[in-house]
């Protein structure tokens, strides 16, 4: 089973997302957008893993849950990876940088217990689109500057999802959920 984990969003936010998704489709990037439904935060791509180990994340989940208070964030940026020169990623960054770094810190460190490898370094970011050459990409740089990000929201709950690819694309199906503390 191919999983991540990740925060889920408000679907307020994923709505918002969609809205800005669809103001910036009409630069004709040669991208393929995330489906709103789909829009998430990651904190940790597991890759290929056992069913076996379901059990073992889960309570790792719980003890996150444990640990770690609810966050107001907001959006506040866009961006691209690796960067703006050589765009393959095309996000919104949020702020609270510091605190979801720690969530993604302890995570990374239980899950190493299980044999999952340690990432290099964790950036917060919402996938918004992946793009395929750079053509138009200054159309979109031009137009993100038409867009004010003010928007406020809670990130309470992470979540194991499992992801299905398919040709029509990937398909996240929730397995398992926690809600931080209030």
């Amino acid at each position: 089973m191919r999983a991540f984990i990740a925060f889920n969003l408000p679907s307020s936010v994923k709505e918002r997302l969609k809205n800005i998704q669809d103001l910036f489709k009409k630069c004709d990037l040669k991208a393929k957008w995330v489906e709103p439904h789909n829009l998430h935060l990651t904190l940790k791509f597991l890759g290929n893993i056992k069913e076996e180990k379901i059990n073992s994340i889960k309570e790792i989940l719980k003890k996150i849950g444990d640990q770690f208070y609810k966050l107001e964030v907001a959006l506040i940026d866009f961006g691209f990876f690796p960067s703006s020169s050589n765009p393959r990623v095309f996000f919104v960054s949020i702020d609270k940088e510091e605190e979801l770094t720690l969530i993604a810190q302890e995570l990374e460190k239980e899950l190493t217990s299980l044999g999952f490898p340690q990432e290099k370094k964790f950036k917060s970011h919402i996938t918004l689109a992946r793009i395929k050459e750079k053509k138009n990409i200054h159309l979109l740089k031009e137009k993100i500057k038409e867009v004010k990000l003010e928007d406020r929201f809670t990130l309470s709950e992470i979540a194991l999802f499992e992801s299905i690819l398919t040709p029509q694309g990937p398909i996240y199906e929730e397995i398992f959920k926690i809600t931080l503390k209030s």
